[in-house]
């Protein structure tokens, strides 16, 4: 019999002139598993675009597995429409030679195994990339609707061949988490026993292994495995040989080691880790959500402890304490000029707690004339955010307000990536998507003489989305913030006459 890829590519490449499905060109053979064969190929019907097709593989050609085919389709569709942390399903069907396929998107870039074969990861790349596997994995547990109910998915096969780190156009980074061919699913109505042993025997759970039934704790080992082994290169647990019976005393049986103390990591982490590798389901975290939690705190930890001492220039502040019982506005109404900023022209952020929530606003000191002529009703409010991976993480932050009998006034200020307020400040302005500035007057520090509320569109909410996952996964960083400035300073220069002429075209009679 000839090689599956050769005919496949025989059947439907560039040279056979037919297409799967009369839509799509197969390209070459990307990928191959137990379950089937991964090409990429071109969507003729879509603008020539890039695809990815799986097909199963034609020694599986029964009923059941047909089925089983048909399932992981429909869960990658349907949980790839609610994270983007699982691989998106486009399409299904059947060729013409009667083999069943499906349509993913296609993917740039490599599987975690590969990675984890160089290297041991950072702590800064660990939390990067953990953070996105169990975004992945908690929405897999939240579900999908089985006959109007929601019925939890389990992966069963959490692994690094299975984890995919996506490479964007711009450099960003975003995991994937691969092939449901054998999750679960969990009828709420009547549940699902494993009806014999499936999954990679190194990273399955005790009761996986003894074909018990699952509970999302199940991919939580699992987690827990890949987790140690992100950090450390090797997993927790070791058999004593290689087939199934081996794994299934050393899972059972033998205790996992620690975590090596030369990875000095955070007590927490170390702690939900070792908890995730616990024999018992019980005893283990009971929800992803559980893990989230503690990687957002070390997250925010590792910002703080690790925070630039030496930024210079414009700096953030954060407002705390009583004010966050009382409303947004009042607090601005009631609060002057800080004490410890020069009362001179200068732009800074600043985080203020109400009875709202936390919000970002920029304060500015001006001129009298410059106060009275930028009054909200006759002024637009452009904003524009600027980016600089390297050699440190820095967000050139620019405001203009512009009217178009007076001349524009440019509000820049630098939010340092680095430092715990510049993170928190991005957050909010990722999770607000509005923000707050506000206008003193030189010499008149203690009240604010204008207001302006300025929403951030979509678009820029992902571009600040997307830049923060690069400074996530950033190995380290220079500590030499002044040449990003520089680089950022360059970058502002470049764009002001093109921000001017598009406010000139759009802002009407103002």
């Amino acid at each position: 019999m000839l090689n599956k890829s050769l005919d496949l590519l025989q059947l439907f490449g560039k040279d056979s002139g037919r297409l799967v499905a009369k839509r799509y060109q197969l390209v070459s053979q990307i990928g191959k598993g137990a379950m089937g064969q991964v090409y990429k190929a071109i969507d003729k019907q879509a603008g020539d675009a890039v695809v990815a097709i799986k097909f199963l593989s034609q020694a599986l050609l029964d009923e059941k597995m047909i089925a089983r085919f048909q399932t992981e389709a429909k869960i990658s569709a349907l949980l790839g429409e609610q994270s983007k942390h699982i691989v998106r399903v486009k399409d299904y069907g059947i060729a013409e030679n009667n083999l069943p396929f499906y349509v993913m998107e296609y993917l740039e870039g490599e599987n975690l195994d590969r990675l984890l074969k160089r290297k041991a990861l950072s702590l800064r790349q660990f939390l990067f990339l953990t953070r996105q596997i169990c975004l992945g994995l908690q929405c897999a547990h939240n579900g999908i609707l089985v006959n109007g109910e929601l019925a939890t998915i389990i992966h069963r096969d959490i692994k690094p061949n299975n984890i995919f780190l996506a490479k964007g156009a711009d450099g960003s980074v975003t995991v994937k988490i691969l092939d449901f061919g054998i999750a679960q699913i969990r009828d709420p109505q009547q549940g699902e026993t494993q009806q014999r042993f499936m999954g990679t025997p190194e990273y399955c759970s005790p009761e996986q292994m003894a074909e018990a039934e699952l509970q999302p704790t199940s991919d939580i080992y699992s987690l827990g495995v890949l987790m140690y082994e992100m950090l450390t290169q090797e997993t927790p647990i070791q058999a004593e040989g290689k087939g199934f019976q081996a794994w299934y005393k050393a899972h059972h049986e033998f205790p996992p080691k620690p975590l090596p103390s030369y990875l000095s990591l955070p007590s927490e982490l170390k702690d939900i880790i070792m908890r995730c590798l616990e024999k018992s389901p019980e005893k283990r975290p009971q929800s992803v959500s559980e893990i989230l939690k503690v990687i957002n705190t070390v997250e925010r930890q590792y910002f703080k402890t690790n925070k630039d001492k030496t930024t210079g220039g414009d700096s953030a502040c954060k407002t705390t304490g009583g004010g966050r019982n009382l409303p947004l506005q009042t607090i601005y109404a009631q609060t002057g000029w800080p004490a410890d900023k020069p009362q001179k022209k200068i732009v800074f952020p600043c985080l203020n707690e109400a009875q709202e929530g936390t919000f970002t606003s920029l304060w500015t000191m001006l001129e009298k004339e410059e106060v009275e002529a930028f009054i909200p009703q006759k002024t637009f409010c452009f904003s524009h955010f600027l980016f600089q991976l390297k050699p440190h993480p820095m967000i050139l932050w620019v405001n203009l307000l512009y009217r178009r009998d007076y001349e524009p006034k440019w509000l820049p200020c630098y939010v340092d990536l680095e430092t715990e307020i510049g993170f928190q400040i991005v957050n909010n302005l990722i999770s607000k998507k509005i923000y707050y500035i506000l206008l003193f007057e030189l010499g008149k520090p203690d009240k604010y003489r204008q207001l302006f509320t300025v929403k951030i569109g979509e678009d820029k909410v992902k571009k600040l989305m997307a830049f923060l996952d690069q400074v996530y996964a950033l190995p380290s960083v220079s500590g030499q913030p002044h040449l990003s400035k520089i680089a950022l300073k360059k970058q502002f220069e470049s764009v002001k006459s093109t921000i001017i002429a598009a406010l000139t075209k759009t802002s009407g009679s103002k």
